[in-house]
């Protein structure tokens, strides 16, 4: 399979009850959906989420100017129509900043000819499936491209840039992901084989979730709608990741970021940006 040919394929705590705090998600009183798990068969994990508050908190993040819908997901998805994501390129790596990826100069100029060689022969070599299709074996594959990298560039980093060239396969695996499954911040960077071990289990986890709770994920993609026009342009890999990482961040207190910050955040009214490239005349 050509790159071409790819590119076309990329809580709160479970103790609180669910509240709208204002943000205005619609019920749907016929549905059975109360609640997501979002890390089934992991012990230590971030479990089961109230699905209102989970919805809450997608809106919440789309509408926020400064967060990664903005910067990584809306520019990404216009730059994959302009087909950026046929080729690996040196500055290829650049697009992990926009999720935060916090890269240094060392880490650039070690993206060399040789390392895109290798990650450009596992990307090409994944199964054209989504994540929630593929068979053991070929989660495997998905795991050894997601532990591709160097020291100082692992799982968190990289996989914020192969996640646009496969959005229906490659989640982000950061330390929000990786403490959301029960393991340390550092879980997908840190050791050798328990990283590959932590990869690949998460990778089925989340392959679970999208084969099992299809339809929580169905019944928050309708809601969020409502609210944010853009939200079918996304996978819903993405879309679980969005929901993962946001529900973990909400248990982080940090100076001037309170716990619940997304669940409780009044949004603005969505405006989409506009990413569309201007031509040098």
């Amino acid at each position: 399979m050509s790159l071409g040919q790819v590119a076309k394929s990329r809580g709160s705590r479970s103790t609180r009850g669910s509240v709208n705090h204002g943000i205005p998600i619609r019920k749907n009183t016929m549905s059975t959906y109360v609640q997501m798990d979002l890390s089934p068969g992991m012990p230590g994990g971030i479990g089961v989420v109230p699905i209102q508050d989970v919805a809450a908190r997608v809106v919440g993040y789309c509408t926020h100017p400064r967060s990664g819908w903005h910067t990584y997901d809306m520019p990404g998805l216009e730059a994959r129509r302009g087909g950026h994501f046929k080729e690996i390129a040196p500055w290829s790596l650049l697009w992990a900043t926009a999720l935060s990826g916090r890269l240094s100069a060392s880490d650039v100029a070690r993206f060399t000819h040789e390392f895109r060689s290798k990650l450009l022969q596992r990307l090409t070599a994944l199964s054209a499936k989504d994540l929630a299709e593929m068979d053991d074996d070929e989660v495997k594959a998905l795991a050894l491209l997601c532990r591709s990298g160097f020291s100082g560039l692992w799982a968190p980093k990289v996989t914020k840039m192969l996640a646009l060239y496969r959005p229906d396969a490659v989640p982000v695996l950061d330390g929000h992901v990786a403490m959301a499954m029960g393991f340390k911040r550092d879980g997908f960077r840190a050791g050798k084989e328990p990283r590959w071990d932590r990869i690949e289990r998460t990778l089925l986890t989340l392959r679970s979730i999208l084969r099992q709770q299809h339809g929580e994920l169905t019944h928050v993609r309708d809601q969020v709608a409502h609210e944010v026009s853009d939200i079918g342009t996304v996978t819903d890999l993405r879309l679980l990741d969005i929901i993962i990482w946001t529900s973990q961040d909400d248990r982080i207190a940090r100076a001037g970021s309170p716990t619940d910050f997304w669940l409780n955040r009044q949004p603005r009214d969505y405006q989409p940006g506009r990413f569309d490239p201007l031509p040098l005349q």
